[in-house]
């Protein structure tokens, strides 16, 4: 039996231009699969609403490496523009399916054959074709939606605070007075995380950090969006909007990202959140009168941060803090492990020998039953007694390595961690710790994966 994956795909364009629904795939490929007995569906992967032209599809990844990890032997799909409307993305992908010696069938075209020169070959001009058409459409939308917004109609469904929509153009609603008390509140305050909180609670509009800073930034206030300067009714003078943008944080950020020592390991105890981390960095005047920046990397509760009122643990712990604290308690953790470990190890010496003795004795009543030294009898009566014996002892699997525990608290350990990058230590974190609980009083609790 070949184990078959059903792969199928749709845009929105293209279920309202072809009307091949994800439906329609899969009961076409469900009757391919009742013609044919030798195939066994393993999985069916779904990607819905994303352009053939893309790679990083989720499903379509899922697919890919259940291929790399030799579970599949055959890919169904209904036509070959569901697989890809990409040249280059379509032979890197072949390639893979060859490595693993994985093939495909458009079943609904069934005079694609890769198992020879010409077949290939003539699927690469179909694929380029394929890719044209792909690119012909999508400059087709761009013009569209360039008409749309020429003609001051709505591009999307989705309307910004203050307005509605009526017969496909932006209209101001009741919530309008709110939008012009939102920028003028920024404007007196200087504060995007006050005015976030602001909105929370004077409106109960919940938003976080960046949704509020994109609506101080939205040129549809002003009556704008690309080159339409009359594109929808203005909410906001234009005098209080570029005062606005003016007086938006410019964030200090560097061009690297950061590695942050304990990346993924935070829980808020709260709200059961991720804790990341952030460098904060604040300008500072020296004595000589110049200006330096300094710069500290601490973690917040994500929720907390965007937004006041979806957590309360506003505690910020900085890595450094953290960084000793946690170093000292796997210290403390890895020292009782190997008081534990030499506690028992004389048990579990006596056990392995004890078991060893006895097998050894089964051995020998072996020997001696097929010498005739003694009889079926004698050796069944014998052997179950031993055996008993035997069941009896439980030898534990070493559920560590006391080597590594070793490594950990020796001197030797402290100084590779001092030299260690923070991708490094993050590593090492990542391996002996499965999470790290924060909470608002500052405690820590650290739980081992040992």
């Amino acid at each position: 039996m070949k184990r078959v994956a059903l792969y199928m795909r749709v845009s929105t364009e293209q279920q309202a231009k072809h009307g091949d629904s994800l439906r329609e795939q899969k009961e076409t490929l469900y009757e391919y699969i009742e013609q044919h007995k030798d195939l066994k569906v393993v999985n069916e992967y779904v990607d819905g609403g994303i352009s053939g032209q893309k790679i990083n599809r989720d499903e379509f990844q899922k697919l890919l490496q259940d291929v790399k990890e030799n579970k599949i032997d055959l890919i169904l799909f209904t036509k070959l523009d569901r697989w890809f409307r990409n040249l280059r993305h379509y032979l890197n992908t072949q390639e893979i399916l060859e490595k693993h010696n994985v093939s495909w069938n458009a079943v609904s075209q069934q005079y694609y054959d890769t198992t020879t020169a010409y077949g290939r070959t003539f699927i690469a001009q179909v694929m380029s074709f394929a890719e044209l058409e792909a690119q012909i459409d999508s400059e087709r939308i761009k013009a569209v939606m360039a008409n749309k917004i020429a003609q001051g109609e709505v591009v999307s469904g989705k309307t910004p605070l203050g307005y509605s929509i009526e017969n496909k153009k932006l209209v101001i609603n009741d919530d309008a007075p709110i939008v012009i008390d939102i920028f003028n509140y920024f404007l007196s305050s200087g504060s995007l995380r006050k005015t976030v909180y602001y909105l929370g609670s004077q409106y109960g509009i919940v938003r976080d950090y960046q949704s509020v800073k994109n609506m101080l930034t939205n040129k549809k206030y002003i009556g704008e969006l690309r080159n339409n300067k009359n594109y929808c009714p203005p909410i906001i003078d234009k005098k209080l909007f570029y005062a606005v943008q003016k007086a938006l944080p410019k964030n200090l950020k560097t061009n690297a990202k950061r590695d942050y020592i304990f990346k993924g390991l935070l829980k808020c105890s709260d709200c059961q959140g991720s804790v990341a981390g952030q460098t904060i960095k604040a300008r500072y005047k020296k004595k000589d009168g110049t200006e330096s920046i300094y710069e500290r990397t601490c973690y917040r509760c994500v929720k907390r941060r965007n937004n006041k009122l979806r957590c309360t643990n506003k505690r910020a712990f900085y890595e450094k803090n953290l960084e000793r604290y946690i170093f000292e308690a796997t210290k403390q953790k890895f020292e009782q492990i190997q008081i534990n470990y030499s506690k028992k190890q004389p048990k579990i010496i006596k056990k392995k020998n004890s078991k060893k003795n006895i097998e050894n004795k089964l051995d020998r009543l072996k020997k001696a039953y097929l010498n005739e030294v003694i009889d079926l009898e004698e050796y069944k009566k014998d052997r179950e007694a031993l055996m008993k014996e035997l069941n009896e002892i439980e030898v534990e699997p070493a559920k560590i390595d006391i080597k590594n525990v070793e490594f950990i608290l020796s001197k030797e350990f402290d100084e590779i961690y001092k030299e260690s990058s923070e991708e490094e230590k993050n590593a090492l974190w990542r391996s002996i710790i499965d999470n790290i609980i924060v909470f608002p009083d500052g405690n820590i609790t650290v739980n081992f994966l040992i």
